[in-house]
């Protein structure tokens, strides 16, 4: 198949990405690199020093790998930032997830007129950048119901409804005041998102979808006592949402394509009384899928659109041309990772201990 590019990952910086980016280079042509880093990545300089940093670890491998750069959406964030280096702008929901803590205040100001963030929107319209969107709300802005749940204005929601809330209440006016932009779904967890896009997907609004969410429900977050390496964000979903997504992915829509969310956290952040969301995924990131589309019955030309064709044409950039193999050979994920930079931090993979069913050809 054609060298698959990942449209969504964190390699995070200094020993974490020495151990992860070449991972995701093994296997990937191309990454959109998420920003939200410590500080996060504001201005096109600190993108282009981030790259810099990301190429000098993957250069071991004999193909390309292009780090694709994207921009931490803040309050404060210059609309001359989106330049031809940035591929689009990341909004993070203030508090809600990794490194968050510096997202845009008040979710009204991206289609609010004569606000920074909508000024941000309107330059990546302009441009053709995407806007990727952490769809999640964390407190209702009026009266809503969802999934039988009522909410009164300013009332926290569940955070198994903070998806369904932003795609019904949040997405829509964002895509009423900038109908130009293109904008991405990032990781769709919930049947409700996959509604949304089954009618509205197309060629400015399009999603995309991890491998963990493929392959897991809350079920397995459950199973003999609380799993905290099944916990990240978006939160697991209940198995009709996991279905709703797997249909989604197997049904050849050009508006869907793989962004594993590969988010590693040191087991100190993990196994502890506050929990990180997130999970190291890249060390079997093209391998995942694979299990789950054979499993969906689409491991065909839908699984190579889907992996190596959508997200790319979606984001303007020319798949690639390359080639990887894949070899239905079952291994085992036998070991943690530890980085190298004197403190070793401890990192917990998905799906240590178990069997994944395809191998990278080498």
């Amino acid at each position: 198949m054609r060298r698959p590019a990942d449209m969504h990952t964190h390699v995070r910086r200094g020993s974490m990405l020495q151990l992860v980016a070449p991972m995701t280079a093994k296997r990937f042509a191309m990454a959109i690199i998420m920003p939200n880093t410590n500080p996060p990545i504001t201005t096109a300089r600190m993108a282009r020093t981030y790259r810099d940093e990301i190429l000098k670890t993957t250069r071991c491998y004999t193909w390309e790998f292009e780090p694709l750069m994207t921009l931490y959406l803040t309050d404060k964030l210059n609309p001359r930032s989106v330049t031809e280096l940035i591929r689009g702008v990341k909004y993070y929901p203030r508090g809600l997830t990794t490194n968050s803590d510096s997202g845009v205040q008040n979710p009204a100001s991206l289609w609010t007129k004569n606000t920074g963030p909508h000024s941000v929107l309107r330059a990546c319209a302009d441009k053709g950048k995407v806007l990727m969107l952490h769809a999640a709300d964390g407190f209702a802005r009026e009266h809503a119901m969802v999934d039988g749940s009522t909410y009164m204005p300013g009332e926290e929601l569940d955070p198994y409804h903070q998806e369904p809330h932003f795609i019904r209440n949040t997405l829509p006016r964002i895509r009423e005041a900038h109908p130009d932009l293109k904008i991405s779904v990032e990781h769709l967890s919930t049947m409700s998102g996959v509604n949304y896009m089954r009618e509205h997907g197309g060629p400015t609004l399009g999603c995309s979808i991890t491998a963990q969410h493929l392959l897991l429900d809350r079920r397995d977050v459950h199973r003999g006592g609380l799993r905290p390496h099944t916990f990240w964000w978006p939160i697991i979903q209940k198995k009709e949402d996991r279905q709703a997504i797997r249909e989604l992915a197997a049904g050849n829509h050009d508006f869907v394509w793989l962004g594993s969310d590969s988010a590693p956290h040191p087991i100190s952040k993990k196994e502890t009384d506050c929990c990180s969301g997130g999970v190291l995924t890249a060390h079997a990131g093209i391998e995942l899928y694979a299990q789950a589309f054979e499993d969906m019955g689409a491991l065909d030309d839908r699984f190579e659109r889907f992996a190596s064709i959508n997200g790319p044409n979606f984001f303007n950039v020319k798949p690639s041309k390359q080639t990887i193999g894949l070899v239905r050979r079952a291994w085992r994920v036998e070991s943690m990772f530890i980085t190298d930079d004197g403190e070793s931090p401890t990192i917990h993979p998905f799906m240590l201990g178990e069997e994944i069913r395809w191998k990278l050809q080498r």
